[in-house]
């Protein structure tokens, strides 16, 4: 046996004995590489490969593709980094291996020597202190881990058990836990059932921690006790498949990936959160797993039409951070069911406490960033656009930023860590004590695009990646100006939780709109709308430009586009888009915006009819433009409604033969009586809303031409 085997053979050996993982980093060419994955097959034989394969033959994961392995689980995990490490993959997949296996990384020769980005030189730094074993090409073997003796129970799962799991005699836990954290949580998800209603519970854990487990063991122990009904529903049921796979074991069932189970007194089924909502099933108790990443009003939604529920969700994990979710949920609780209870699971299942890999991917990701209030004074506190430079150098820095965003917002992940690095655009100012950061705000560059690409993207025929600012204003409002000329969006602000409503938020967009107008023609910014949220932007000097027909998946609310003029070229156009944004606005209330709130619907009105030339007719010139990039293929009907009503009742007012007016039967349903798409499509037997709406522009558009013809001729 080779040095390299027995080298591998003991190191798993310790990893087995400690029910521990490690990182292992193959440093050297393809061949080296080959080398290293070879000795440790031989050892693990339940295996993933995530990057370009060594070899065509073998099997292997792309980095994109890395979310759809999340739940499964490997002795071993190859990530090929040769041409580059994705932070997305690496954070996702780590969570699949078990305790006892190891993450090999494989590095060519010169990546330590040659590393491009910051996010690279950072990784660099952090892959040569202690703790990671590296296997160098033509290098001595490194020393191995010293192997302690442990107490630690394993289970039949193949995960660890907490010491105090057992008793001394090896009894086995309660509800088939594996653990003794996870027989606290089945029992205090069971309580939301056998105790007082509107007592719902929030479940919190990190990854490798039994949560998803626990609400399947807590369904399954009801399931055999008592006549219930359990919903489960989750951002898809990928998500919680975990659930449902428990109560089929406990119930010694073949598990074929299920949405509902008939078992014991009951049954579970999952239910999508939108079809919970507008179906509003019957249920006796139901389970939201992973709810950080549904929208709040929808979590809202459910508080109030179901009394006996449970909330789960993970608080550090590559997809985002739960800990947003966590302080802005709770909040919402205490409002609406003050007896809420919490309960945090810490006891690691899938491997031992302490866990060597675990440890490494929190610190290189910054999954587990949080955010403090010591140092913190806004009184002695700098503003101030930070360097890349700076966050390299100051890890303490680049933490209290990136625990600040993942407070801020569940969906910060390793992705924009990366970005916060390496992606030149992207700029960050600061409110800050030294490296403690009370406020941030992120800044990128969006348009310069030339005259031609603009004009695609109003048509809708380019969609170019990013520049959501340039890009909606041009495609959904019609100002092709905008994609021209450089605008920086408002991506991220964020501020310390015990210093909201200070003003620091107001005086980083002001630092952000002196270093600005050097810098771009216009500012702007994106956002779930709530009316809180407008008059922040309002008094930061934002208007609103549009706001979206859809909700938004990560917030719940329709996105409002609001836009800062900063200079002689922007004030050209923006009076023009707020006119748009008041006649849209009106023109759509009683049809795509009908289902808004009305006390949410109320200060964009307020907002709309206060603008100059708001609720007023617009401009003919204005009209034949809009028309115009709607006849070409672009905008679209809700779009371009408050242009073709008045284009349409100009016409019929203007119409000198009863003959003209029998190609206007389509429009005159669809945009003068708000006839439904389904009206239309029933009414003119047409396929669908599609070719309803192929059929409203073909009309327009031939009416146009047939006109400009006509005045031609005269």
């Amino acid at each position: 046996m080779s040095q390299l085997s027995q080298f591998c053979r003991t190191l798993s050996s310790i990893a087995a004995s400690q029910n521990i993982r490690f990182l292992v980093v193959a440093k050297g060419n393809k061949e080296w590489a080959l080398e290293v994955s070879d000795a440790f097959y031989l050892i693990y034989p339940n295996r993933l490969f995530c990057g370009e394969p060594l070899q065509s033959e073998n099997p292997s994961i792309p980095f994109k593709k890395a979310k759809q392995w999340l739940g499964r689980e490997c002795q071993m995990l190859t990530v090929n980094g040769h041409r580059g490490v994705d932070a997305q993959a690496l954070g996702a997949l780590s969570g699949t291996v078990v305790g006892g296996g190891i993450l090999l990384l494989l590095l060519p020769n010169d990546w330590f020597e040659q590393c491009d980005s910051n996010f690279d030189r950072r990784l660099c730094q952090l892959l040569q202190q202690p703790g990671v074993i590296m296997l160098e090409a033509g290098a001595a073997l490194p020393p191995l881990p010293r192997s302690h003796e442990t107490d630690i129970i394993k289970p039949s799962h193949g995960g660890v058990a907490d010491p105090q799991s057992a008793s001394t005699c090896g009894a086995p836990l309660r509800f088939g836990a594996v653990t003794s954290c996870q027989v606290g949580a089945v029992e205090a998800v069971r309580r939301v059932v056998t105790g007082h209603r509107k007592r719902p519970l929030v479940l919190t854990a990190d990854r490798g921690r039994g949560k998803s487990a626990a609400l399947g063991l807590a369904a399954a122990s009801l399931l055999a006790e008592r006549e219930i009904k359990i919903v489960v529903t989750a951002p898809s049921y990928l998500a919680s498949q975990t659930v449902f796979r428990h109560v089929a074991e406990q119930f010694g069932l073949e598990f074929t990936d299920q949405k509902r189970l008939e078992v014991g007194k009951g049954s579970i089924v999952f239910v999508a959160p939108d079809v919970l909502l507008s179906e509003l099933p019957s249920a006796d108790f139901v389970m939201v797993d992973e709810a950080a990443a549904i929208p709040a009003p929808v979590l809202t939604a459910l508080l109030g039409e179901f009394n006996r529920i449970a909330f789960s969700s993970t608080v550090h994990g590559y997809e985002g951070t739960g800990r947003g979710f966590a302080v802005k949920f709770r909040q919402q609780l205490d409002t609406v069911m003050p007896q809420w209870r919490a309960f945090e699971m810490q006891q690691a299942i899938r491997w031992a406490d302490h866990d060597p890999l675990e440890k490494w991917i929190f610190n290189a990701l910054l999954l587990d960033a949080e955010v403090s209030c010591e140092g913190l004074d806004p009184k002695t506190a700098d503003y101030e656009l930070l360097d890349k430079a700076q966050l390299l150098d100051s890890p303490n820095l680049l933490s209290s930023l990136f625990g600040l965003l993942i407070n801020a917002h569940y969906q910060t992940s390793p992705a924009d860590l990366v970005n916060l690095l390496d992606d030149d655009s992207l700029h960050i100012w600061v409110c800050r004590n030294s490296d403690r950061v009370l406020g941030c705000c992120l800044i990128v560059d969006e348009g310069g695009f030339t005259d031609e690409l603009a004009r695609q993207i109003q048509l809708g025929t380019r969609r170019p990646r990013g520049h959501l600012l340039a890009q909606s204003l041009a495609a959904h409002v019609g100002i092709l100006e905008a994609a021209v000329q450089h605008s920086g969006r408002v991506l991220r602000i964020a501020v310390h939780p015990d210093f909201q409503q200070q003003g620091i938020g107001q005086k980083l967009l002001a630092c952000v709109r002196q270093w600005g107008q050097a810098r771009y023609d216009f500012l702007g910014t994106s956002f779930g709308y709530v009316p809180e949220l407008l008059n922040f932007w309002r008094r930061a000097g934002y208007q609103a430009v549009r706001l979206g027909l859809q909700k938004d998946a990560s917030s719940g609310y329709p996105s409002l586009l609001c836009v800062q003029p900063l200079g002689h070229s922007s004030r050209q156009w923006f009076p023009k888009a707020r006119v748009f944004f008041s006649a849209g606005l009106l023109a759509n209330a009683c049809e795509a915006f009908s289902d808004m709130p009305a006390a949410e619907l109320l200060p964009l009105l307020v907002d709309a009819l206060s603008c100059q030339g708001g609720g007023a007719p617009l401009a003919s010139d204005w009209v034949d433009e809009q028309l115009s990039i709607y006849c070409q293929g672009g905008l679209g009907y809700e779009l371009v409604l408050p242009a073709l009503q008045q284009y349409l009742l100009q016409r019929l007012a203007n119409a000198e033969r009863p003959s003209e007016l029998a190609t206007f039967s389509l429009p005159v349903a669809k945009v003068i009586q708000r006839q439904s798409w389904h009206q239309i499509v029933q009414c003119y037997q047409l396929a669908g809303r599609k070719e309803a709406e192929q059929r409203l522009r073909a009309v327009i558009r031939a009416d146009i031409q047939k006109n400009f013809i006509a005045r031609s001729e005269s």
